[in-house]
């Protein structure tokens, strides 16, 4: 019983692993694709920020909702 469940479990560990795995970012080549993508998340947090100040939200509830909303 014991054998069949410490193979079970590593069946399970190879096979997940492939489905875990995330795939790299894409690397930017030049500066100039760098400072565009710099200020596009600047500006996507900014508008998140402004929307957690609109709903009046405390310094961590604000800083949670602004976390989500960058991740959307």
């Amino acid at each position: 019983m014991l054998r069949c469940l410490a193979m079970l479990t590593t069946v399970i560990a190879i096979a997940a692993t492939p489905a875990l795995a995330e795939s790299a970012p894409k690397k930017h080549k030049s500066p100039g694709e760098i400072a565009a993508a710099d200020r596009i998340a600047a500006e996507k947090r900014a508008n998140c920020l402004k929307e957690a100040r609109a709903q009046k939200l405390g310094y961590f509830a604000r800083r949670r909702y602004v976390n989500g909303c960058v991740k959307r």
